[in-house]
């Protein structure tokens, strides 16, 4: 084939495979797309599982101790946030005490390098650990399974994690598994399957920990699973920390930013946090002028956002996902926070302002009422979960910090512990009891 030829042989396959290609995309642009079956998965004669629970590996290895075995949804650092922490923090203290302590990964991995995992539960603990008195496991790799042999004591710290550990019972010969409790998580869904398969775990065999008085006693009033009863499993509360050392009020020294500054705590993702009716609630605000450009900044935190028109000339700019240490030091900086939370649980970032001497505005619900709330903190203010509820609440706390120095309460009048050694005082003790009293049979 001569040269001349060839070339218009190329020209018009390429000319073909751009008129297929032009097809395509009017294809995908303007024919309607055929949505997968959604009942494809129960065509057969198995009903797909509504949990999915990693499998379990029978561990014939003997120990001379007790061994806790946690069972967390991840063990990477970067998914490593408040409540994954605090277990984290008040397990490692049982490796202090001669426990022997096995962090396994259920479902998202752990990292390669587990060194500075390590280091960072030592800083959780807030003392070096026995080198073998912790360890990790990747219970979440095609073909494995988490590993756990007679004697060992399980702890849930997610609901599907709830499930493994009571299949766990009939390989550890337990009665009973140990139960972290950090929020009501059949809220976290619409009713459902998935709702009842959460809360189902309550009326598992198991003896819990409590992150909040406030959500054991929602549990109780609300007789969720075996709360509430004659047979309400054995349990123990604590408080959550707030470390004074990173989260205090400004020092009269410190350099005053130019603009006062309020955060939101928006999460749109996190349904629970409510990021919709926290907007409006901030749009109403802006439409009665409360926030003056010349003299405050809107800033949203909590994940990468865009930023949103509140009203003409105020903007809410998403700021930068800050170190641990860097974020205490914004928020002393700050002078009010918006943190929505539907759940009996205040969550942190309203403890952690309140502490640097700002002012929170929050959602009450059920037993988190304002009065509670504000015995926490005086500048912890509940309000409904209602957009004017909270435009009301916003407009009168710029008024009351427009009219103060710097922040408009007393930080050193806060309710809650300084130290997680202060908080975990009881708990500690309590849960290395169970693990020995459920390790012996008991």
């Amino acid at each position: 084939m001569s040269d001349p030829m060839r070339k218009r042989v190329r020209r018009t396959i390429r000319g073909f495979r751009r008129r297929i290609q032009g097809a395509r995309e009017w294809i995908d642009r303007w024919v309607p797309k055929r949505p997968p079956d959604p009942y494809a998965a129960f065509e057969g004669l198995d009903t797909p599982h509504l949990v999915r629970v990693p499998g379990l590996v029978t561990d014939t290895r003997s120990v001379d101790a007790p061994r806790l075995v946690v069972l967390m949804p991840s063990l990477r650092l970067s998914r490593l946030t408040g409540g994954p922490n605090t277990v984290l923090s008040l397990t490692a203290r049982l490796a202090l005490d001669g426990i022997r302590v096995r962090y396994v990964s259920a479902y998202l991995g752990i990292d390669r390098q587990t060194d500075p995992l390590h280091a960072h539960i030592e800083r959780l603990a807030g003392r070096p650990l026995p080198a073998d008195a912790i360890e990790f496991v990747d219970g979440s790799t095609p073909g494995g399974g988490v590993p756990v042999g007679r004697g060992d004591v399980l702890l849930a710290t997610w609901w599907p994690t709830a499930h493994l550990a009571r299949d766990a019972l009939a390989r550890t010969g337990g009665s009973a598994f140990v139960y972290a409790i950090q929020d009501y998580e059949p809220g976290f869904y619409p009713w459902s399957s998935t709702h009842v398969m959460a809360d189902a775990t309550y009326r598992f065999p198991h003896r819990s920990v409590f992150n909040q008085g406030l959500l054991r006693d929602y549990f109780r009033q609300h007789r969720v699973g075996s709360y509430g009863g004659p047979d309400e499993p054995p349990s123990v509360t604590f408080e959550p920390a707030v470390d004074r050392t990173l989260f205090h009020a400004p020092s009269p020294g410190d350099a005053r930013p130019p603009r006062r500054r309020l955060l939101f705590y928006a999460r749109p993702r996190i349904e629970r946090n409510a990021f919709e009716l926290g907007l409006r609630g901030l749009r109403l605000a802006a439409a009665q002028g409360a926030f003056d450009p010349e003299a405050w900044e809107l800033r949203s935190v909590g994940t990468s956002l865009p930023d949103f028109a509140l009203a003409p000339g105020v903007s809410l700019v998403n700021a930068p996902w800050l170190p641990y240490a860097d974020y205490a030091a914004y928020l002393r900086d700050s002078s009010i926070l918006l943190s929505l939370m539907l759940s009996p649980h205040t969550s942190y970032p309203p403890l952690e302002m309140a502490a640097s001497g700002g002012t929170v505005i929050t959602n009450t619900f059920d037993v988190k009422t304002a009065d509670l709330l504000s015995a926490i903190s005086p500048g912890i203010r509940g309000v409904a979960a209602d957009p004017d509820a909270i435009a009301d609440a916003l407009v009168r706390a710029v008024a009351d910090v427009d009219g103060t120095e710097r922040h408009g309460h007393d930080a050193a009048a806060f309710g809650l512990p300084a130290t997680w050694d202060e908080s975990l005082a009881t708990a500690v003790p309590w849960l290395a009891a169970t693990v020995r009293e459920l390790a012996a049979g008991h």
